[in-house]
């Protein structure tokens, strides 16, 4: 079955579909954001506010300085209170894209290195900077990881890298990244954390004492809202922190994005009780993948798997014959490592699916 598949990876996200026939796709486990959301309270929130509230979708999202917020006030004193940190400190934007446009923008004159592999949205937005990845043809590991932004914040005005790491799920401890920062500080280190509520036992950079990092995280993929674009960037540095401000615009975030991300926030029981959920499936995960494929699995402890192949077109193929696709990288991309990133089945269904596509997988 000769089946259409994306030539340009680089150019495309996971849950990216679009090029696809429609109803190819039974499971799709390219897309990396809580596959067991939205949490319902939240869902219910918004629903009340429509049902109650509609009248405030006429007028802009005003911002209220002071307790009860409103507009993006609200998501970042919410955003403030689960990360234990100031919302003073903070800026509320369309997710961790918005961003990575900003301060690409305003970074493009300075010495910038991104530590790869890495975001494929991060490494088109700073397209001029040096990207710096592992030796060629060596797998990466978390600490080589580290050791090259150890490195690079010795040269650099700015390094960026996602920790966890995007898309091999790599992790370095707070305690490693402050070191470095007080190792060099007039270097700037621009943590994307979009996944660190997936890593146990992690902590934000966000809060720490540090005037020389900036800190980026949403609430679209830990609470399965995706669709909305709500997120915020932390630092004290007041340069920056004035810099960003300027860039964005006056009203930030829409009030439907506010309203379900802050109830999302605020809900303190539902992301803990499915992320012991999501923990054990993701190992099986990896367990499923390991016994076909071995070594090739990169070990992470969030709620995806990077599976390393030199030419992952043909598996990919495959899975798509089977009503699965996950999200692919070739080495045709720069900063990219070739492979497949497979977020983790949440059901016995989808672990049977899975388990048949690669039960009749062919030697590749």
């Amino acid at each position: 079955m000769n089946l259409p598949l994306l030539t340009d990876p680089s150019a495309v996200q996971g849950g990216d579909l679009t090029r696809l026939p429609e109803g190819m796709i039974t499971l799709d486990l390219g897309l990396c954001t809580n596959r067991l959301g939205p949490p319902p309270a939240a869902v219910a929130t918004l629903q009340d506010f429509l049902d109650r509230h509609a009248d405030r979708l006429m007028p802009p999202p005003y911002e209220a300085p002071y307790r009860p917020f409103r507009a993006e006030r609200l998501y970042l004193d919410a955003f403030a209170t689960r990360l234990g940190i100031d919302d003073l400190d903070m800026h509320a934007g369309r997710g961790v894209t918005e961003f990575l446009v900003i301060l690409a923008r305003l970074l493009r004159k300075a010495r910038v290195a991104v530590i790869t592999p890495e975001y494929t949205e991060t490494m088109r937005r700073f397209s001029y900077a040096d990207f710096l990845g592992p030796a060629e043809a060596v797998t990466d590991t978390p600490a080589a990881r580290a050791e090259r932004m150890h490195t690079a914040m010795g040269t650099y005005d700015y390094v960026i890298l996602s920790n966890p790491s995007n898309p091999l799920g790599h992790y370095i401890p707070r305690d490693e990244l402050l070191t470095a920062c007080r190792a060099h500080p007039a270097t700037v280190l621009i943590v994307d954390e979009e996944y660190i509520q997936f890593q146990p036992g992690a902590r934000s950079i966000a809060g720490a004492s540090a005037d020389n990092v900036i800190a980026l995280q949403s609430t679209g993929k830990t609470y399965g809202i995706t669709g909305t674009r709500a997120g915020m960037l932390w630092t004290r540095n007041r340069r920056l922190h004035q810099a960003v401000a300027d860039q964005l615009p006056t009203w930030p975030l829409s009030l439907l994005d506010i309203t379900l991300a802050t109830a999302a926030l605020t809900d303190d029981t539902w992301f803990p009780a499915t992320l012991a959920r999501i923990h054990p499936t993701a190992r099986r995960l990896e367990n499923l993948l390991t016994r076909r494929f071995g070594t090739a699995v990169a070990p992470a402890d969030v709620h995806y798997r990077f599976l390393h192949l030199p030419d992952p077109q043909p598996l990919l193929e495959h899975l798509h014959t089977h009503g699965i696709t996950a999200r692919l990288f070739t080495s045709a991309t720069r900063g990219t490592a070739p492979g497949l990133r497979l977020a983790a089945p949440t059901t016995e269904a989808e672990f049977t699916q899975l388990q048949q596509a690669l039960d009749s997988l062919p030697q590749l």
